[in-house]
């Protein structure tokens, strides 16, 4: 987009655009008023857009509506796609000069490829007439026509006064590229849950239901507009988190704060230029956790949307800070897909914050539930049964201790109203119950369960949570209070009792 609006200002003769007609109406009708339409032909590349039949390539046809050619300017810096689709279309035109990127057979003047954005990339074709040229200054919001802004903007005053928007885009028809649905639903609840000032829309051509989990009633789909609307809406969005692809790029011209998910395709070439953003990159989409993008939209909500202040607290002697609630909650949320990575890399949790100690409990659970399936196996010996058994209580010790720390680790920040009715469940022993739940969930998941198993693992999963976060919550406005309950399960504070005499050895 910016090397041709900078093109177009160069020459004196209108240029000449060979594009899809969506393509062109949507992006580069401001640029000229020359179209050649290419939908459904292998010059749109692989991946033809939605709608579009595929059509083999009549070059004859094609040169003849295009006419005589002075110029000739391949913008493709792909090499594979230029010298299979482009070099016949230019054999036919017979230009008077061509200019493009290398290929195997060769322009009259040639932009080395860099390793560069891709807008970068191709903006080096309008650096070539003039290197001066600057591709901030070609790089604005698309053209979106009057008629259509101003429909985007009556379904923008529909939103409540004081709500913000994030818009999410989350369908492809290319497979490398997809972000599962339910992590998008996941990241949605967490998000919302979160930030109560904030409602999503849900843009593209595809039909995800992304407004079915307990966040969903603040979940608005925009799926299967035309094109320019579904981009105008991006446009108005406050935030805006999505999967490589053109509403990506559309948020990024409008300047939008944004959070881009890469797996197939490189982040530095194809992911935000020109706006505040986030990426999040992963050898494949399966890899990349909703931890890590709800931290990545984190970062951006609090660095450029603004987050209003928390409500005010009670006073009880002095007002406690919030940080201790927000730390466990956001430990808690990355146990599922940190029992998911851990299945592939040794587990981790270093650190002494209250968040740290959560994770590490996690981590002790998830050798726990692995030692107990190992003296599960058919075939164990006597001898291993026993040493399994041994460390299972080493780690059941461990565990304990943790859940104690990390209750003591929070008396200690949060401070209690002493005078508030007791608690007897204390949130670390939530904690403990929601890091065994992940681990069921996760284990159910790579079993292949039945889906109705797994989606009450899940709704549990998500209603212990919200245990966790109100009873917190409660804690701080001085309305319960807890305390730290020993259990002196270590061996060293147990004694034996005289009936296990008599049993088998």
């Amino acid at each position: 987009m910016p090397a041709l609006r900078a093109m177009a200002e160069l020459f004196t003769a209108p240029l000449t655009l060979i594009c899809p007609r969506v393509v062109f109406d949507l992006c580069f009708r401001e640029v000229s008023d020359r179209h050649v339409d290419t939908t459904g032909l292998p010059l749109t590349g692989p991946h033809p857009l939605p709608g579009s039949l595929r059509r083999a390539p009549d070059y004859e046809t094609l040169a003849a509506a295009i006419g005589a050619v002075d110029v000739f300017i391949d913008t493709l810096a792909w090499n594979a796609l230029s010298s299979t689709v482009i070099r016949p279309l230019v054999q036919r035109l017979a230009p008077r000069t061509t200019i493009g990127f290398p290929t195997e057979y060769g322009y009259d003047f040639v932009v080395p490829q860099a390793d560069l954005h891709a807008a970068d990339q191709m903006f080096q074709l309008a650096r070539l007439f003039d290197p001066a040229l600057r591709i901030e200054s070609y790089a604005q919001a698309l053209p979106i026509p009057s008629s259509v802004r101003e429909l985007a903007r009556k379904i923008r005053d529909e939103v409540p006064a004081g709500k913000k928007v994030l818009v999410v885009h989350a369908d492809t028809d290319w497979a490398q590229k997809r972000w599962p649905a339910g992590r998008f639903i996941d990241l949605l609840d967490r998000f919302l849950s979160r930030h109560r000032h904030f409602v999503a829309w849900v843009v593209g051509m595809g039909h995800e239901e992304l407004n079915v989990g307990r966040a969903g009633d603040r979940v608005f789909p925009h799926l299967g507009l035309p094109l320019d609307l579904a981009m105008a809406l991006v446009g108005t969005g406050d935030l805006f988190v999505g999967i490589d692809s053109s509403m990506l790029h559309a948020a990024d011209l409008a300047r939008v704060p944004g959070v881009g998910l890469f797996g197939a395709t490189r982040a530095a070439t194809w992911g935000f230029r020109f706006g505040p953003h986030r990426h999040v990159e992963m050898a494949s989409m399966a890899d990349i956790t909703v931890a890590e993008v709800l931290g990545a939209l984190e970062d951006l909500t609090e660095e450029h949307v603004g987050v209003p202040a928390p409500p005010q607290r009670r006073n009880h002697a002095a007002v406690q800070p919030d940080s201790p609630r927000v730390a466990v909650l956001a430990a808690v949320a990355q146990f599922v897909d940190l029992a998911r990575s851990w299945h592939r890399e040794q587990p981790a949790a270093d650190g002494a914050g209250i968040g740290a100690k959560a994770l590490r409990l996690h981590a002790l659970n998830f050798g726990l539930w692995h030692q107990e399936d190992a003296v599960r196996r058919d075939g164990v010996s006597d001898r291993e049964v026993a040493g399994g058994k041994r460390a299972i209580d080493a780690l059941n010790a461990s565990r304990n201790a943790a859940v104690e720390d990390i209750d003591a680790a929070l008396l200690d920040r949060l401070v209690p109203n002493a005078s508030a009715p007791l608690h007897t469940e204390t949130p670390a022993t939530i904690v403990d119950r929601l890091s065994v739940l992940a681990l069921r969930i996760v284990h159910t998941n790579r079993s292949g369960a039945d889906g109705e198993r797994l989606a009450t693992l899940e709704e549990q999963y998500a209603d212990l949570v919200d245990g966790l976060d109100r009873f917190l919550s409660r804690v701080v406005d001085g309305l319960v209070r807890f305390q730290v309950y020993r259990q002196f399960k270590t061996p060293e504070e147990r004694s034996s009792c005289a009936l296990s005499d008599d049993r088998d050895q």
